[in-house]
């Protein structure tokens, strides 16, 4: 039977957080707030979203900022496979192998919900001057998938959450800390781009949140439950 501590850390990483960022993105949906903020950058004068022409920002804001996000997790592979061979990293063994896994479950279930649903991008819709009335249909076939929900950008950003988790298990509140502030920073800043862009709304986004969060949680769940049970 799990320890408090070990129910807590489920309670509230597992249940908590997610539900609240999947109920963030619900009302998102439902209130509108998901097209007032699409029509804030939308340019009905030009037809489209002004951000996606920005040379510079599909540049830094997107392809640079994906690539800085797989080369944190390159940094930690890299890490983990050292300290099959480096004393000082063998304590942190578990962990860095943890995080490998958890920086990519996210990310790759995302991937995954985008290809078996039919929301569309914002820029896709009618109303934004491309092809697509709105949907939310669900296992459709691959031909009628959007390929837009949840933003895979965004949880790219959101993936650097797992450090936050990698630092609740060493115990290192530092590195919870910086994890935690850096993973909402890089998921948040990523969101907002595609948002501007006309690729996601703020919905997809938070949804994005929820899984890799989850994610996150589950992968990490079993090492922090064995490390209670050690204690």
């Amino acid at each position: 039977m799990p320890k408090p501590a070990a129910s807590r850390f489920l309670l509230v990483h597992a249940l908590l957080v997610p539900g609240a960022l999947a109920l963030a993105a619900t009302l998102a949906r439902q209130s509108g707030f998901d097209r007032s903020v699409a029509d804030f950058f939308f340019d009905a004068a030009r037809g489209g979203f002004p951000a996606h022409d920005w040379t510079w920002l599909e540049l830094i804001g997107h392809r640079i900022a994906k690539s800085a996000a797989w080369a944190v997790w390159l940094a930690v592979l890299a890490a983990a496979f050292a300290s099959l061979r480096v004393d000082r990293l063998a304590a942190y063994r578990g962990v860095l192998w943890t995080t490998v896994v958890a920086m990519a479950a996210g990310p790759l279930i995302v991937v995954g919900l985008k290809n078996i649903n039919a929301h569309p991008c914002p820029w896709d819709l009618k109303q934004y001057g491309g092809f697509a009335d709105d949907a939310a249909a669900w296992f459709v076939p691959a031909a009628q998938a959007g390929r837009c929900f949840p933003s895979g950008h965004a949880a790219g950003g959101f993936s650097l959450l797992a450090l936050y988790f990698a630092g609740y298990a060493a115990n290192d509140r530092r590195l919870m800390h910086a994890g935690l502030a850096i993973g909402l920073a890089a998921g948040f800043m990523f969101s907002a781009v595609r948002i501007a862009q006309g690729a996601h709304f703020v919905s997809h986004n938070l949804w994005s949140a929820a899984v890799v969060w989850f994610a996150a949680a589950l992968v990490f769940a079993p090492l922090v439950m064995a490390q209670e049970r050690a204690r």
